[in-house]
């Protein structure tokens, strides 16, 4: 790393840029508002970042902390005074220079500027500096790492005190050095002047004077801080380093982050840590295990070690989900031999007291789950269910072709799953556990997979669901075809029954004109022929009667036959209202109630439908106007998509359906069963001698489009 966050190209070209507005405007524009220039620094850092984008007129004395840079084109300079410290950019001098060259840590300096919003603080933008003097360095204030990470503490010369646990080498391109120490939990990153003859050593501890500043985001939030320390402060070393660290007595894994009062002085240390490695990642992990249990170290040392490996760590241990680890460890091999045998899992439970082990396990393969470098397998075992993981190398991108539903042993590194939230206090027992594989070498096959694995049903079920697809499809394309005959099927019956009807409606005028109309005339004259034959013989006037009572009959029956023949009430109002006016005109002059309902989407239906409808609807409720005495009829029509209803009831005497009463015009429930055959629909009469009552239910399948 070259430099903090505040020392980064990115914030001096904003801070120039919005300084970049010329010295007269600034100035035209605090003269234009008598605003009384700010003369301490706690007032500054007390501003919004509106107020301060403002401009506010700034003219401050302090002491000269620390200069902002890293390579002489930097403006910058942490100014102190007896409030506090803060960030100061410079504008350049007439000649284009930084007019803070002339200037070192410890100046007294008068300056004069505006306020700037900074990219994290307030920041002072400073027009012209004076030195007017020498003052001492303020003491740096004592803070902890919860203080640091608040983010208050911008600009401010802070100390504190930690361990150190990583040195970086040094810049090349300056004399720059980076460190990570532990504090108080934390870790925090320095920046120092490299001091010939004084080594920093990891594992040392330290005391650091230094400006705190941060690394933060575009929203103007924390990330981390960051200790500048000047050039001409020491970095102090506390306690050094030990000179050989391995010589340090060696601790067992299962001793670390026990209950012991030394700990207190021992925790923010190196352990040292003796092991045989189990599984190790370059540049990453390393499992290793002593004569008791594994434990896992982190460690980017770049020297290859292998299963057998025996090696001496040093490392500082920290909180594991379920046991302690190293982190930031070096290690040094010391020698070879066999490798750990792996400890066999008999039980599911079995892997609770052995996580960061080697162990090897049986179970049955369920189900394979690919992921961007490696393979999730979950197994089952004694019907529990848990979770291995194979990461896959660039050098090897593929794995073997594994299939569920055998049953394998598979070795590996145990981790513990908690499903369970955390308890506020005790023990927190795991619930699961996972196999991290170390190569596919790790899974064996003890039995293959039956025929009758997941995926061969999959492939079994596809294959008869395209067989029912095909089969289905040739079903539809059949019953579209016949469907199609059926439509012109009926079309061409419909298109017959209405020349029929056309036909009949021709005859039926035509006995109107001709024959009902001489039978008519003929009525007429008998009945004047009877009047003026007053007094004539019995005979001949019995004679005259006969032949009344013959033309009267013949009439009776050519209007019948008209009306048989022609349907002019559905040409007139369709079948709804023909049923309507039949209804009406029966029950006309009686005092039966009568009640007519429609129900659906009412439309018209094919000619054959409503002229039979018509006729069976007529005849049901002639019967029950003429036949039941009924004091209430009802009438109701059901339009549905797929089927039309009739139905006429009545609260009259009902009839015995097997020996119905005679129909005065020949028709009766023969003629109205014969008509609902033709329909293909169902008459169903529902009657009682002994109670009261009929219903007569008639219903007719649609076709679509009807």
């Amino acid at each position: 790393m070259r430099a903090p966050s505040h020392f980064q190209l990115a914030i001096l070209a904003a801070g120039m840029l919005w300084a970049s507005r010329t010295t007269a405007t600034a100035a035209n524009d605090i003269a234009a508002k008598p605003v009384v220039a700010l003369t301490n620094i706690a007032q500054i850092r007390n501003l919004s970042a509106t107020e301060t984008g403002k401009r506010l007129p700034v003219r401050l004395t302090g002491v000269m902390l620390d200069t902002a840079k890293t390579d002489p084109n930097w403006r910058a300079i942490i100014l102190a005074d007896q409030t506090a410290a803060i960030y100061m950019l410079a504008l350049p001098d007439a000649h284009g220079g930084n007019i803070f060259n002339p200037y070192h840590r410890g100046d007294l300096l008068e300056i004069k500027g505006s306020t700037g919003p900074g990219q994290f603080a307030p920041i002072v933008v400073a027009e012209t500096a004076e030195k007017i003097g020498t003052a001492p360095i303020p003491t740096a204030q004592p803070t902890t790492y919860q203080q640091l990470i608040t983010g208050a503490l911008d600009g401010q010369w802070v100390q504190i005190k930690g361990v150190v646990r990583q040195v970086f080498a040094a810049d090349p391109d300056s004399d720059m050095k980076r460190i990570v120490i532990a504090v108080d939990g934390g870790l925090v990153q320095v920046v120092y002047t490299t001091q010939p003859g004084v080594p920093i050593q990891v594992d040392a501890e330290v005391n650091v004077s230094a400006v705190c500043l941060y690394q933060f985001n575009q929203k103007r939030q924390v990330l981390r801080p960051v200790l500048q320390m000047p050039r001409d402060v020491p970095l102090v070393v506390v306690k050094p380093a030990p000179a050989n660290p391995f010589a340090a007595r060696v601790r067992s894994p299962t001793g670390l982050l026990t209950f012991s009062p030394d700990n207190l002085n021992t925790y923010s240390h190196r352990v040292h840590i003796r092991g045989i490695v189990t599984f190790a990642q370059k540049d990453s992990f390393i499992w290793i295990r002593d004569e008791n249990t594994g434990l896992r170290i982190q460690a980017s040392q770049p020297d290859t070690l292998a299963p057998g490996d025996k090696i001496d760590a040093l490392g500082f241990p920290t909180f594991g989900l379920n046991t302690p680890q190293l982190e930031d460890a070096i290690f040094r091999k010391t020698g070879v031999t066999n490798p750990p045998p792996p400890i066999t899992l008999n039980n599911f439970d079995d892997a609770f007291n052995h996580e960061d082990d080697l162990v090897v396990v049986e179970g049955i393969l369920t189900q394979i789950q690919p992921f961007l470098n490696g393979v999730t397998l979950t197994l089952n075992k004694n019907n529990q269910l848990f979770k291995a993981i194979l990461k896959i190398s660039a050098a090897e991108p593929t794995y073997p072709n594994w299939q569920t539903g055998a049953k394998v042993r598979i070795a590996g590194i145990c981790t513990l799953i908690h499903d369970d939230p955390q308890p506020t206090a005790g023990i927190w027992l795991p619930k699961s556990f996972q196999i991290l594989l170390r190569s596919p070498d790790d899974l064996i096959i003890l039995q293959p997979s039956p025929w009758w694995t997941p995926q061969h049903i999959v492939w079994l079920l596809g294959g008869t669901s395209g067989a029912l697809a095909f089969a289905t499809g040739i079903v539809v394309l059949l019953s579209r075809q016949r469907l199609r005959q059926q439509q012109q099927q009926r079309q061409r019956a419909e298109a017959e029954f209405a020349a029929i009807l056309s036909e009949r409606n021709r005859l039926a005028r035509e006995i109107h004109d001709t024959l009902a109309q001489g039978l008519t005339a003929t009525s007429v004259q008998l009945r004047l022929a009877r009047k003026k034959m007053n007094g004539t013989p019995e005979i001949a006037s019995r004679h005259l009667d006969s032949a009344l009572g013959l033309v009267s009959d013949s009439l009776e029956e050519a209007r019948s036959s008209i009306w048989n023949m022609r349907s002019h009430i559905l040409e007139n109002g369709g079948l709804v209202g023909a049923l309507k006016g039949i209804l009406a005109q029966m029950a006309d002059g009686t005092e039966t109630a009568t009640q007519f309902e429609v129900s659906g989407r009412s439309r018209p239906l094919a000619p054959v439908i409503e002229n039979n409808v018509l006729r069976i609807g007529q005849e049901a409720i002639t019967n029950a106007i003429k036949h039941s005495g009924a004091k209430k009829i009802k009438v109701a029509l059901n339009f549905g998509e797929k089927q039309f209803r009739l139905q006429v009831t009545d609260d009259g005497c009902g009839f015995d359906p097997q020996s119905p009463p005679p129909s005065e015009g020949g028709f009766g429930l023969v003629g109205m069963r014969e008509r609902t055959a033709e329909l293909k629909g169902e008459l169903d009469i529902r009657s009682d001698a002994q109670s009261p009552g009929v219903a007569i239910t008639l219903n007719i399948p649609l076709l679509s489009g009807e």
